[in-house]
């Protein structure tokens, strides 16, 4: 502990513990408006638009699809924009198959009183539409629609001098169909920003985590346009090294600028039936829309065109944006190593310190954040070996999370106490030098590798430095971790899941070793008692954890029928049988190792024998056949009325290639999406015949199989889009010519 009385360390503490609560607390969405002026947001006004989109599932290509898109064309027009609307065939190769889909982008354009101010660039403003075919989509993205319609009437009652065009995308769900759409057919030269809005989850403050090249100005006016800006570059560094993907993503790609922004939180209700009005958070959409009215404000009258470089920037408890250039964080980093070395160098000389020492309390601060990690990563595996009904789940995340999070915390705190109390045999300027050398070694790291994760250490350093000439100064180091970290480390929790609460873990002991210093070292106790603390959080959140009514099971079976064969199965890529599914599967189903059955299972199916249902199939019509140097064989595939997608799948052997006309399709298999049929042209070696695969896939169980198995049972829900093969039905049929 550092030198001085007691009382003050605890008193100390007690203030950086309150520091960090208050930036934990202030992470949240601003309260929900019913009414705002004209040019204002409210998100009472928003409703009304919400409601009209989020009344079904809407997926591209559906009759629901087109009534949210004909609201959104009347709403915008009615508002006074410009509006068009964009159908164009696109062919996207996307993780093993190509898909095939005509996108219709709503394009509502805001004519500006000076647009030459930007050279006749545009602020575009890109929503999507089309929602996933197992939820009404009321987060994911109809908030973001939502919002968007009421800015552009605040935007028509206060003009600003640039156009600025709402784009509402269509096919994001599918692979960013639309999107690319639109860049494929308008480029990206008549564009000077791209704001992006999404959602993963039904709550949570926005959050803007994603930015493109030379994004200065963007992140200083996002800095001032809400009463909320909650951003950091750290967030991007993590995001862009992750599969993950939205529509800002193509225009990125195609050399746009801008800012991609969404909330996240509640992730239980992302892409499933609860994506509904009644759960989505008010306040989300508030903060989404008060964010794009002010960005609308403070980038509608200044030149698009004008760089100035990236930039690091972090919020100061969700109310201040701090920013400055990664050029200046470099000069910075610099500075403050060099400064770091020479006061280490004058504290030897004068026999403060002892190398040795130094470099002791360094190796335990990194032992403690490998200890913690590790020790995090282990007792997730034993919970998740205990409880292996958290594999239901979308990212295996818990509806009680709290228990969790609270016992990963009382284990970094234990963590940080018995470090604490090895180092206790150094000095207390040994000790602060060392954390601080940690600390330094990981800025001159993420300066040169991850620029904009620099902050992290930059400031919690240069605030460490006074520490080093009187340890009574050490609070000031973990006082400035506690205003960064706490949110910081909630969100990654919140973003990776908790399967991967280690590396969040790592992030707040990386923080917590900054309070070597301050805490109790005289006894193992302190250590102990946090220990028996998080692993009891941890037994009661894994004993609490359980299907209800409030906090159902996802399940899902899948009708499968080849009328090839004249053979019927059920599918299921969940763990295991439930209550409801065993009804058909049995209790031990056999599984399939093939993948013939489903498009895409998450891993071997259960299968069982299933009756046959004679749904409607899938045809598959010779349309033309010429011989020449090459077969050529054209034929038009009709889906069934009910279906939602069609695959179809043509063989590699002989085939040389084949077109959507003009559209080439690089490759095996095509996903095609809506109900239109539509004409494929293969060219074949001379003589080979062309042996084709068709499969539609029904979004939901039709009633002819809900009769078979029975309705669901309380505690069960279907499976969300995007985690395993959700309900569906699946008619095969087999064509050769």
């Amino acid at each position: 502990m550092i030198e001085g009385s007691r009382r003050l360390v605890v008193l100390l503490l007690a203030v950086i513990a309150g520091v960090g609560a208050l930036a934990v607390l202030a992470f949240r969405p601003p309260a929900p408006a019913a009414d705002a002026p004209a040019d204002g947001f409210a998100a009472g006004r928003a409703e009304r638009h919400l409601a009209a989109v989020a009344q079904r599932p809407h997926p591209i290509g559906s009759a629901d699809n087109a009534r949210v898109r004909d609201y959104i064309a009347d709403t915008a027009r009615d508002l006074g924009a410009r509006v068009s609307v964009e159908s164009d065939d696109v062919v996207l190769p996307w993780r093993g198959v190509v898909r095939l889909a005509t996108a219709h982008n709503v394009v509502a354009r805001v004519p500006g009183t000076d647009p030459s101010v930007s050279g006749g660039k545009a602020l575009l403003l890109v929503a999507h539409y089309d929602s996933v075919p197992t939820g009404p989509g009321a987060a994911d993205d109809g908030a973001a629609v939502a919002a968007m319609l009421e800015t552009l009437r605040a935007v028509a009652a206060g003009a600003v001098r640039n156009d600025v065009v709402f784009l509402f995308t269509d096919g994001e769900e599918a692979g960013t169909l639309g999107a690319e759409a639109y860049v494929r057919r308008n480029g990206v030269d008549g564009v000077g920003a791209v704001l992006n809005w999404e959602a993963r989850g039904s709550g949570g403050p926005v959050w803007m985590f994603q930015t493109g090249a030379d994004n200065a100005p963007f992140v200083s006016a996002f800095g001032g346009a809400s009463s909320r800006p909650i951003a950091n570059s750290f967030a991007y560094e993590v995001y862009r090294r992750m599969p993950n993907y939205s529509d800002f993503t193509v225009f990125q790609r195609a050399g746009a600028r801008g800012l991609d922004s969404a909330f996240i939180e509640d992730v239980r209700d992302y892409h499933s039936p609860y994506d509904d009005v009644a759960r989505l958070d008010r306040g989300s959409l508030q903060h989404h829309g008060e964010t794009m009215v002010g960005l609308v404000r403070a980038l509608g009258d200044r030149d698009l065109r004008a760089g100035g470089g990236d930039a690091v920037y972090f919020d100061l408890f969700s109310r201040v944006l701090v920013r400055y250039p990664t050029w200046s964080a470099v000069v910075l980093a610099v500075v403050t190593v060099t400064a770091l070395v020479v006061l280490l160098v004058l504290g030897v000389r004068r026999g403060r310190l002892r190398w040795r020492g130094v470099a002791a309390v360094a190796g335990v601060a990194l032992g403690a954040v490998v200890v913690a990690g590790a020790s995090a990563f282990g007792l997730w595996a034993l919970v998740a070996a205990v409880r292996p009904g958290l594999a239901f789940l979308a990212l295996s995340e818990p509806y009680e999370r709290g228990w969790f999070v609270a016992g990963f915390c009382a284990l970094g705190l234990a963590v940080l106490q018995a470090a604490a109390r090895v180092v206790r045999r150094w000095s207390s300027a040994e000790v602060v030098a060392g954390v601080l050398v940690v600390t330094a070694v990981l800025l001159v790291a993420a300066t040169a590798a991850v620029p904009g994760a620099g902050f992290l250490f930059q400031w919690t350093l240069l605030l460490g430095l006074p520490a080093l000439v009187t340890t009574r100064l050490a609070f000031l180091s973990p006082l400035v971790a506690a205003a960064i970290f706490p949110p910081l480390v909630g969100t990654m929790m919140v973003a990776l899941g908790m399967p991967l609460s280690a590396v969040a873990v790592v992030f707040g002991v990386l923080a917590g070793v900054l309070l070597l210093p301050l805490l109790p070292s005289g006894s193992w106790w302190p250590a102990l008692g946090a220990a028996a603390v998080a692993v009891a959080l941890l037994a009661v959140g894994t004993a609490r954890f359980g299907f209800t009514a409030d906090q159902p099971r996802p399940d899902a079976l899948v009708y499968v029928q080849d009328t090839s064969t004249g053979r019927a199965s059920w599918l299921s890529a969940d763990p295991a049988p439930d209550e409801w599914t065993s009804r058909v599967l049995g209790e031990t189903p056999e599984r399939v190792p093939s993948t013939d059955l489903h498009p895409a299972p998450a891993q071997p199916p259960m299968r069982a024998d299933a009756p046959d249902l004679r749904l409607p199939a899938p045809a598959a019509d010779l349309v033309s056949a010429t011989d020449a140097a090459a077969r050529t064989v054209t034929f038009r595939v009709t889906p069934a009325e009910r279906a939602w997608r069609t695959h179809v799948t043509v063989p590699d052997r002989g085939v040389r290639g084949c077109r959507s006309g003009a559209l080439p399709l690089p490759g095996a298999v095509l996903e095609l999406y809506g109900p239109a049929a539509r004409e494929i042209t293969c060219e074949l070696d001379p003589g080979t015949p062309l042996e084709v695969s068709v499969a539609d896939q029904w979004a939901g169980l039709p009633p002819e199989a809900e009769s078979v198995v029975g309705p669901r049972p309380p505690g069960t829900m279907p499976v969300q889009s995007g985690n395993r093969p959700f309900d569906a039905a699946i008619v095969r049929a087999a064509f050769r010519f």
